[in-house]
């Protein structure tokens, strides 16, 4: 018998995820500048906004190189361009709305591919609102993270003089940031994971699953960095060249997330664990109307 490392890459493979990982990618850069208006948006009720940009901006750079971060800075300096009139700003935030959802409902979908859940199709209109509804609370969700991650970068200001003995060694800094930042994608996981309005794998197994990806996206950032630097596939398309990178790393996280939803259900399915049903009848899709046999005459 197969070990469930093995069978959930091959799952992984056989639901054919590196194509919903490239659909993924391009759902994502289209809800790029929205979600990140909104979640700025939402988190500067709290913060002063042009340090959640700047924080934003800097964690984007950290992660995925000078160049993704310049298309989100742009991305964001356009997306906050007022418009004019009271129903043309009514109009552009319904858009904004949409479009920055269009990344959850995509997502719902992959998962359910993944875990071999059959789609409804004749779903109400309603629903379709009820999903993209879910999706500004998962912003909700990646805002709070945001400030999570700007309290801790307060706080390190403040305790690194307090430990500068400790803290002057390059390798104490390096394994400071990367511990910060395994936690806080595990969670991202955990979270994006759990959007599925259907059957899912245990908690207990999401988490695990996360801390894989965590450690397989912690592990690969370095890897696409140096890559993407040296890259004649994005040298090669001139000014476009940053979004073929921004393009590159969407399709990179993608495909960790999917292979992490793709190791959850081998491993409940290695302990012989059912998918969980929804915890609420509020989570889960409306059954289509039964057809009614005509009466007997």
């Amino acid at each position: 018998m197969q070990h469930w490392l093995v069978r959930g890459v091959m799952a992984w493979l056989d639901a054919d995820g590196m194509r919903m990982s490239a659909a993924m990618a391009f759902y994502a850069m289209l809800s790029l500048a929205p979600l990140l208006v909104l979640v700025v948006a939402g988190v500067g009720w709290w913060v002063d906004r042009s340090v959640v940009e700047d924080t934003m901006i800097s964690q984007v750079q950290a992660v995925a190189g000078e160049r993704t971060a310049a298309v989100v800075q742009q991305a964001l300096n356009s997306a906050t361009a007022p418009a004019q009139g009271v129903i043309a700003s009514l109009i552009a935030f319904g858009v904004l709305l949409s479009a920055a959802t269009g990344v959850f409902v995509a997502l719902q979908d992959a998962l359910k591919d993944i875990w071999e859940q059959s789609r409804n199709e004749n779903q109400p209109w309603w629903w379709l609102l009820v999903l993209r509804l879910r999706g500004v609370g998962y912003m909700l969700v990646v805002g709070g993270l945001l400030m999570v991650s700007l309290v801790l970068t307060t706080v390190l200001r403040v305790i690194t003089p307090m430990l500068g003995d400790v803290l002057s060694h390059p390798w104490a800094l390096l394994l400071l940031n990367e511990t910060i930042s395994f936690l806080f994608i595990a969670l991202l996981f955990v979270g994006l994971m759990r959007i599925s309005d259907g059957k899912k794998p245990a908690m207990r197994y999401l988490v695990r699953a996360a801390a894989i990806g965590a450690i397989l996206f912690t592990l690969g950032k370095h890897a696409m960095t140096a890559y993407l630097a040296g890259a004649a596939v994005v040298s090669a398309y001139g000014a476009a060249g940053s979004l073929v990178a921004l393009l590159m790393w969407l399709y990179f996280s993608s495909a960790i997330l999917l292979l992490a939803a793709s190791l959850a259900k081998a491993m409940a399915d290695a302990d012989h664990v059912p998918l969980e049903e929804p915890s609420d009848d509020t989570h889960a899709a409306p059954a289509p109307p039964a057809a009614t046999a005509p009466a007997a005459t």
